[in-house]
């Protein structure tokens, strides 16, 4: 058996083995309402309007439409264990495609088993049934496309490329700008070059940065163009437009995977950072602009939205993979080949590791596999069934808390707000007004607000500061509440 088999089979079993026992069970928000709307899909086409939210007719525009239909399937042949195991399988798709990415743009095996499997924690918060982690799994092999286009200039990698543009767009549309992103840093360095060349201007062989040509740009460029035109093949029709009417909407400021990263919260991601900077500072190490850019473009953007960091710990990673690969090698004993041939000639280093994976697996497997699908303390299950058996969900304007809107919605309960936050954003609603605002900020002036959208019941969470006001208010009257969650009826909803 050689080296490099010996390799890929432990990096292989030991992917798997984390990805399986790591996936969460407990189903996030968005995956309910996704199921519902794929269903509506199927039965009803994309009308672009929406059918759930009980306060105006409200504008939607479906944008990961695609992903929805394939939610909905599974759940309905294999209802939430499906979800789980798909949640699994695509787990395992999309670091699989990290390290066989890696491993053929970097060329070292021991490396990219390090940075697949040791940033599985990572990507665990990212793995749930949302169509991000899909498009994930198809930026990854875009990275991949995109340099075997460079390297060989084969047409039929316009193809792939223009292919992972439509999927993008159709699965999850809101993302599709993103596409174009990950070319910018080879635009960029050809730009320099072409600059550098223009004016006359030699390289200088100590300076750290290094420039060079980027091969087969007509190609590349032509593949944007062929991608950006087959994108808009979707009856989303918001591609380019909705990820800046999200940014200028005030989902930024009270969502937590939209907000700031805070390095202190994400200490892999801190440590990254540092062993990128402590390279480039105090290393010899020659790095191209496009490595750059791209690693140092993905930083920024991660620290300017927590949900960013998904792109960094999969595309960021192999490019700094790249970096610490030349650096090992570059060094006087060859720290690589040392560490490799210590690895893998040490079976008792071998098998020790392999059963401390094993070990880990099985208990994070245990755990997880413990838990219940939906939590009684994040869903309000009981007061669902509560409402549907005692009320009438056509004629009732139910007041609910943004996290569990979904799981009403899903439940065929009318709802005030659930987490589609673009839906409720006065940048998409065509009103003068943001719903979602109003849900947000409602704990200061809830009188206002119910008498504003004549709200007749409230489901609110125990722990919640609406809650307490409720309790000390005559004209709301308690008709339902368990350890969680509180139902009241409004009594009075007069000026």
């Amino acid at each position: 058996m050689t080296v490099k088999f010996k390799i890929r089979i432990f990096s292989i079993l030991s992917i798997v083995l984390f990805c399986i026992s790591m996936t969460p069970k407990i189903l996030q928000n968005d995956t309910f309402y996704m199921i519902k709307l794929g269903e509506d899909i199927l039965k009803n086409g994309i009308d672009l309007l929406d059918h759930y939210s009980w306060v105006v007719n409200l504008n939607y525009t479906y944008p990961h439409w695609l992903y929805d239909i394939i939610v909905f399937l599974v759940f309905k042949h294999f209802n939430f264990f499906g979800i789980y195991v798909s949640n699994i399988f695509l787990f395992i798709i999309l670091v699989i495609s990290i390290y066989i990415i890696n491993l053929n743009v970097n060329k070292d095996e021991l490396l990219a088993t390090i940075f697949s499997i040791f940033f599985i924690p990572c990507l665990v918060p990212f793995i749930t049934a949302r169509a991000q982690v899909i498009t994930g799994i198809l930026f990854v092999w875009e990275i991949y496309f995109i340099e075997k286009l460079i390297s060989s200039g084969k047409k039929h990698y316009i193809i792939i490329l223009s292919l992972i543009s439509l999927l993008v767009a159709n699965l999850h549309a809101t993302i599709w700008p993103f596409y174009f992103i990950l070319f910018l840093p080879y635009i960029v360095e050809h730009i320099f070059y072409k600059i550098l060349l223009l004016k006359n201007i030699k390289h200088n062989k100590s300076f750290k940065l290094i420039i060079e040509e980027i091969k087969n740009f007509k190609k590349l460029l032509f593949s944007i163009v062929i991608g950006f035109f087959i994108g808009f093949l979707t009856p989303s029709k918001i591609c380019f437009t909705y990820i800046f009417k999200v940014m200028l909407g005030s989902s930024q400021i009270y969502i937590e995977e939209h907000a700031p990263l805070i390095l202190t919260d994400n200490i892999l991601f801190l440590i990254c950072l540092i062993v990128f900077f402590l390279i480039l500072a105090f290393s010899d190490l020659k790095i191209k602009l496009r490595e750059l850019f791209m690693i140092g473009g993905l930083i920024l953007m991660s620290l300017c939205s927590l949900r960013h960091t998904f792109f960094f710990f999969t595309i960021g990673l192999i490019f700094l993979s790249r970096m610490c690969n030349r650096y090992l090698t570059l060094t006087k004993d060859n720290t690589l080949n040392i560490l490799t041939n210590m690895f893998v000639d040490n079976k008792f280093i071998y098998t020790i590791a392999f059963i401390l994976i094993i070990l880990i697996s099985f208990i994070k497997f245990y755990n997880n596999y413990s838990q219940e699908y939906i939590l009684k303390s994040d869903y309000p299950i009981d007061a669902v069934n509560y409402i549907k058996d005692n009320l009438d969900t056509d004629s009732i304007r139910l007041y609910n808390d943004y996290n569990v809107g979904s799981y009403l919605l899903f439940r065929d309960i009318p709802v005030f707000i659930d987490s589609r936050c673009d839906l409720y954003l006065k940048e998409f609603n065509g009103l003068n007004y943001s719903i979602f605002d109003d849900a947000m900020n409602i704990a200061y002036n809830y009188e206002e607000k119910f008498i504003f959208y004549d709200i007749t019941h409230a489901l609110v969470n125990n722990d919640s500061i609406l809650n307490k006001l409720f309790e000390k208010d005559n004209k709301f009257n308690v008709i339902y509440n368990d350890n969680f969650f509180t139902l009241y009826e409004v009594l009075e909803n007069e000026v």
